[in-house]
């Protein structure tokens, strides 16, 4: 949706400040020329409209960009001996009981 935002407020800053200037040569886009009474008013103010919307672009381009802190609650393993899982569940083994696997070569031990 940025983007959007982005392409309408430059397309409405080329058209305000455009037509600012164009009427200081007595020019004018035909796609505004109902507001030639309007000038240079209207095209000022259809500029500063188009440069807000290309910073509202922006500001949300960043707030996107900007990784959201997340709290992560670290799971503690349970305590030895302790009942695991729903009852009627089988039982898993504790963690000094479960099976070790041999050293890999080449591995630090």
């Amino acid at each position: 949706m940025s983007s959007i935002l982005m392409r309408i407020g430059i397309l409405f800053a080329v058209l305000g400040f455009g037509t600012f200037v164009l009427e200081q040569f007595d020019m004018e886009f035909r796609l505004l020329s109902w507001a030639d009474d309007m000038q240079p008013t209207f095209g000022i103010v259809l500029g500063l409209v188009g440069v807000a919307l290309i910073v509202v672009s922006l500001v949300l381009n960043r707030s996107k960009a900007a990784p959201q802190p997340q709290q992560q609650f670290a799971q503690q393993p349970p305590a030895p001996g302790a009942p695991q899982g729903y009852p009627g569940q089988p039982q898993q083994q504790p963690y000094a009981q479960q099976q070790q696997y041999p050293q890999q070569p080449g591995q630090p031990g």
